[in-house]
Parts: C-alpha cells; sequence; structure tokens
C-alpha cells in the first residue's frame, strides 16, 4: 500500500504495523526501554490477532470488534499490546483498559488450581506518540474502583517519540522511531518566524542515515532492514512535505542511494523486462490482427449461389 493511499493519522498506523510485520526483533530496544526487559536477538516472537469479539461485552447486543494496533507474544510467555495514537485523547486510558480486558481474556486467562476462581493477566500495553504534543502525560492513568471500594490505578505508558534526541535513539537502537522522525520538523515548513532551510533538512537527512549506516555495520540491522527503514523515512516525508515537494524531493535525493541494494536493483531490472514483454506481446497481438484484416480484404469469402 503506497503512501499516497493512506490519508492523515492512518499513514503512522501503517508505518508501526510495517515494521513489526517486516522486522518485528526492532521492537526489542523498545520493550528494554519502556520495561526494563532484554531479549536476545533469536527470542521467538509470535504476532497475534488484533480483532477481537465484543461479544463479551453485552452478548444480546448486534456483534461488532475492537480492533487493536499490535498485539503479540514474545519467549511464549509474554504478551504485549502497542497501539500508536497522534492527539491527545483523554480517553485513551479507557480504550486501552476495554483492548487490553479483551486481549487478557482471550489469551491470557486461567483457572486457578484448587479454586473456583478465574485469573485473566492484562498485556504489558504502552501507547506510541509520534507527533510533539507538551500536553501528552509520562502515562495515561484510570483509577478504577471495584463494588467492595478496593482500587487499582490502571497506569500505561506512554512513549514520546519526539522527546527523544537522535543521539539517544542511536545509543539506545530505537530504530522504530526512525520514519516518525520528520514529523519534529513539520511545525517549521509553513513557520514564518523560523522556516525549515534546505541546510537544515539535509543535515538532518543525513544524521538519520549516519544512524542507520553504523546501526549496519555494528550488527544491529541487516541490509534489509537498513533499506527497509529508509524506504519508509522517504514515505513518511512524501506525506508530511505533500504541499512543499521541493523538500520531498530533497529527501528522495538524499536517500535514493541507500535505496537501490542488489537484490532491488534485480526486482527492478525484473519488472522492467516483464513491462517491455507485456509491451511486445500487444504489439505481437496488434500485428497479428492487422494481417489477418490484411489476408481478409486480400482473399475475401467466395459466396456461394
Amino acid at each position: 500500500m503506497s503512501s499516497q493511499t493512506m490519508i492523515g493519522d492512518r499513514l503512522w498506523d501503517e508505518i508501526l504495523k510495517a515494521i513489526v510485520y517486516t522486522m518485528p526483533n526492532q521492537l526489542f530496544p523498545l520493550i528494554k526501554e519502556v520495561y526494563g526487559k532484554e531479549y536476545p536477538p533469536d527470542t521467538p516472537i509470535k504476532l497475534l490477532g488484533t480483532e477481537h469479539s465484543t461479544y463479551l461485552d453485552d452478548p444480546e447486543s448486534t456483534p461488532s470488534s475492537k480492533l487493536m494496533d499490535i498485539s503479540l507474544l514474545i519467549a511464549d510467555t509474554d504478551y504485549y499490546h502497542i497501539e500508536c495514537q497522534m492527539g491527545n485523547d483523554r480517553m485513551m486510558a479507557i480504550r486501552m483498559i476495554s483492548y487490553d480486558l479483551h486481549y487478557a481474556i482471550e489469551h491470557c486467562m486461567s483457572k486457578k488450581l484448587n479454586a473456583d476462581e478465574i485469573i485473566i493477566h492484562f498485556p504489558r500495553s504502552m501507547v506510541l506518540y509520534p507527533e510533539q504534543n507538551h500536553r501528552i502525560p509520562d502515562s495515561l492513568k484510570c483509577r478504577v474502583i471495584f463494588q467492595d471500594e478496593s482500587q487499582h490505578l490502571y497506569r500505561i505508558p506512554a512513549v514520546k517519540i519526539q522527546s527523544y534526541s537522535l543521539r539517544e535513539i542511536h545509543q539506545k537502537h530505537l530504530n522504530l522511531f526512525i520514519p516518525y522522525l520528520l514529523l519534529r520538523l513539520k511545525p517549521r515548513i509553513s513557520s514564518k518566524r523560523n522556516p525549515l532551510t534546505k541546510k537544515e533538512l539535509t543535515e538532518f537527512i543525513d544524521d538519520i542515515i549516519v544512524i542507520l549506516q553504523q546501526d549496519l555495520i555494528n550488527g544491529y540491522l541487516t541490509k534489509q532492514e537498513c533499506s527497509d527503514y529508509i524506504n519508509l523515512l522517504t514515505r513518511a516525508s512524501e506525506h508530511i512535505f505533500s504541499h512543499c515537494p521541493k523538500y520531498h524531493k530533497e529527501v528522495q535525493h538524499m536517500t535514493k542511494p541507500l535505496i537501490i541494494l542488489p537484490g532491488m536493483e534485480i526486482a527492478e531490472l525484473k519488472a522492467s523486462i516483464a513491462e517491455k514483454d507485456s509491451a511486445l506481446a500487444k504489439k505481437d497481438s496488434e500485428i497479428a490482427e492487422l494481417r489477418a484484416k490484411l489476408a481478409a480484404l486480400a482473399f475475401p469469402p467466395v459466396s456461394s449461389q
């Protein structure tokens, strides 16, 4: 799916999903940052379904579903739930409780041994905020008061991507943040007091490329993963600079050398050959049709008396 078909905030959700589905190991540095949990690089990751039935909410209501962004199982024991949120929605904590409850019922429910009691374990959850917003809290909170007056403070970490410097992203290998970094330049595009300059843009992109190249050299990224990040960065650029194409062209100019890897060159050549073969086949068909018409004109059918 191209970024041209993704309208508004949906692009940022799709970028997160693209990273998780194609290189899920890139979540490990993020999980370490948020929960302090480290996993070896070869730890198994199982992506789980993100659609959950609302039947348990009200069996009498019309069946519908809740659609989460990312849900996964790591090391066959640890459940995680990740959402990508653009605005500061005060009801996000409520939505997260709803998501996590359905998640827990489906994946993390068990009966306590020797007791008439059911246990559900909520997943480790977090919300990623790609855009700069000073009103976003450090965590989403909702105090739940039960019928016996006992209370529990439901708290979900809020990860504010733009609060991380490029140096921190590099040191912590949070490459997952890279496709979202151009969003920090967005307010400068139409600014009259402090407009974005070409020099600032090129220096910023150059710093990002250096991060990716160094992580590639040091084994934190494969060539394909490096290429994938560059592609996602250019898709983000196309969206952010949609009304300022000169900036997007500059990003394309700087990232193109990294995008073209041997495997991609072969794929592009194959696509070009296939396109030319199709065009030749069409021409052959047209020539055969013309020959048939010429033959019909030269030797018209003889009518029988």
